[in-house]
């Protein structure tokens, strides 16, 4: 067994919710697709629907959850997290909803933050 199909075993005996934030990224698509047809990962895709398949054309990623900020019942939790962790900093609800709607990077850390996605483990 070479190291890669190692890691790829290890990676499928503890899967973990991997949050995709760049969606407007074709190449994000083709990693996920591959990682799905591996069942590698379970994968969190950031977009709206429309975008996401509209991005991943030709390509089967199925299996990811979408999460379209726009709608998801967390994204209020997101905002007030975001506030409170960098309140020191002048963050403010409506600073901290146009971020996280704007810049899906943010709304990707927030997950993982709250426990809605695995982060890395130091």
């Amino acid at each position: 067994m070479g190291f890669i199909d190692t890691i790829k075993a290890r990676a499928k005996a503890d899967k973990k919710r991997i949050v995709l934030p760049e969606s407007e990224d074709r190449r994000t698509y083709e990693a996920a697709a591959q990682l799905l047809a591996e069942d590698l990962a379970d994968l969190i895709i950031i977009g709206s629907e429309e975008a996401v398949k509209k991005g991943s054309e030709g390509l089967d990623v199925s299996k990811a959850t979408v999460i379209d900020p726009a709608t998801f019942e967390k994204t209020d939790a997101y905002v007030d997290k975001l506030v409170e962790l960098r309140a020191k900093k002048g963050m403010t609800p409506e600073k901290a909803r146009e971020t996280i709607m704007n810049d899906y990077t943010y709304y990707g850390v927030m997950m993982v933050k709250m426990g809605d996605a695995d982060g890395l483990e130091a």
